[in-house]
């Protein structure tokens, strides 16, 4: 992997003090098995240009934006972290959206350098399979629909 993600950036990405240690192993065991899953996605032609140190600056904080975010859902989902006091429209409790959104902005970012992967493209393929009729629906032929 020629970029690296570090526990300090996920926990300033994620609001966490630096003297706060309570999740550090947990951090970086979500870094370990998130990180190459990610980049997996990346085409090798912006992984391996390594010279060019503003693409790799996106593709880093593209994929630290996403393990924050999961990291964040993780927190979330902790017991007792989603309480929260709803008085009229005021609310007072944890942004349970917060980690979500990170998640999305970093797949997006992340979206122009992303490779084929089979099965998984974004090219739009619905079959549909009717009563009395078999039809199927691809790219191609919703083109001219």
């Amino acid at each position: 992997m020629a970029i690296t993600i570090t526990r300090a950036e996920v926990k300033r990405k994620c609001m966490i003090p630096a003297s706060e240690t309570t999740y550090d192993s947990d951090i970086d065991s979500l870094i370990t098995e998130t990180q190459p899953s990610v980049e997996y996605t990346i085409a090798d032609v912006y992984l391996n240009d390594t010279g060019n140190t503003k693409l790799q600056a996106v593709l880093k904080l593209g994929i630290l934006e996403i393990i924050s975010g999961e990291f964040v859902q993780q927190l979330y989902r902790e017991a007792g972290a989603a309480e929260e006091f709803k008085a009229g429209s005021i609310t007072i409790g944890v942004r349970s959206d917060y980690g979500a959104k990170l998640i999305v902005q970093g797949t997006a970012r992340l979206r122009p350098f992303r490779k084929a992967i089979d099965g998984l493209s974004d090219e739009a393929q619905i079959t549909s399979t009717a009563e009395d009729t078999d039809r199927t629906f691809t790219q191609d032929s919703m083109k001219v629909w």
